[in-house]
């Protein structure tokens, strides 16, 4: 459980970090940018879906029981709708901003040690987007089959079914984002994809407690555009300090 407060904690470490150096801002206005089309988006589709969903749902149950239930299956049906639309939004979210979010990473690296990053080849920008790609695909695709058990446990049991998919839904919203702010120090070095997971399941609570908390700023308009930004640099210092942890004990 500390492990997950340090995780929290980190967010906050990374927004004091942006508020002290006004120049990394320019690279959270990108991410802020995408996060504001996928949230309008998002809406766009849940309003569209809603109607014929429920319609659906509807023409399956009884007569007496779909008129007797309507405005509570509407509410259910937007509901689920939501939700999935948010697991999806902030998986997302993450592979449009990666990029940016890997430039700032690499900024707060370079304002926190004082060293300057190592250039770039054009070669090795590349390598790096092509496998920073591949790792999002994959990851994304694990996160929909996810998202389909979610549905279809919510589907078999209707009420105890319903909450805990949404705690599954809330733990897979954690861990992609969790997965989205440290890959933007992951992709840099260019780690392969089990190194990844294998750092993500080695700091298991901080990393939740990091994406937990990213995700529950995907929630809070306005704070919701800048989370990926602050999310990163929020992993970006703990990847730091994780890392020089096992040189200070020895």
């Amino acid at each position: 459980m500390i492990e997950v407060l340090r995780g929290a904690r980190d967010v906050g470490r990374g927004g004091k970090l942006l508020l002290a150096h006004p120049r990394l801002w320019i690279w959270v206005i990108a991410p802020a940018v995408i996060t504001l089309l996928l949230v309008a988006a998002i809406i766009w589709g849940v309003v569209r879906l809603s109607d014929p969903a429920v319609a659906w749902v509807a023409a399956r149950l009884p007569d007496f029981l779909a008129g007797w239930v309507s405005g509570l299956l509407r509410v259910v049906v937007i509901g689920g709708l939501a939700l999935a639309g948010f697991v999806v939004f902030v998986s997302l979210a993450g592979v449009l901003a990666g990029p940016f979010c890997e430039i700032l990473s690499e900024r707060v690296e370079e304002q926190v040690t004082g060293r300057a990053a190592p250039g770039t080849s054009i070669a090795g920008f590349v390598r790096g987007l092509v496998t920073g790609l591949v790792h999002a695909v994959r990851r994304l695709l694990v996160y929909l089959v996810g998202l389909a058990l979610v549905f279809v446990l919510a589907a078999a049991v209707p009420v105890i079914g319903a909450v805990v998919a949404a705690a599954v839904g809330a733990y897979l919203s954690a861990t992609s984002a969790a997965y989205d702010c440290f890959d933007a120090v992951f992709a840099r070095r260019l780690w392969p994809y089990r190194r990844k997971v294998e750092f993500l399941r080695v700091h298991r609570g901080r990393s939740l407690g990091l994406g937990g908390a990213t995700a529950a700023l995907l929630l809070v308009p306005g704070l919701n555009l800048l989370a990926l930004g602050v999310g990163a640099t929020g992993a970006t210092l703990a990847a730091l300090e994780l890392e020089s942890a096992p040189r200070a004990r020895g």
